[in-house]
């Protein structure tokens, strides 16, 4: 699992205008994008809730609309695209 500071992160643990998820929102993990570079495969159907979002570790984040999404699983907390997670109801 990554952990929820890296060097250089600011993640936002607020309501962001704009952005695709929210902290607090609970979402499903659906995807795994960029398996070569973060293989996330092994989390698709885990549901967990949205810790924070990231925009600033220089993976291609764009504010306010694609950030890094840091949601908590069982076991701690892993960062995914926006196209690898959806929102469940409560």
């Amino acid at each position: 699992m990554s952990p929820v500071l890296d060097l250089g992160a600011k993640p936002i643990t607020t309501h962001v205008d704009g952005a695709p998820f929210q902290p607090g929102w609970l979402v499903r993990v659906v995807a795994a994008v960029d398996a070569g570079i973060h293989d996330v495969s092994a989390h698709i159907g885990a549901v967990g809730r949205v810790a924070y979002l990231e925009y600033s570790c220089g993976c291609g984040q764009v504010f306010p609309t694609v950030p890094m999404v840091g949601v908590e699983l069982p076991g701690g907390v892993e960062e995914f695209w926006p196209e690898e997670i959806r929102r469940e109801a409560a």
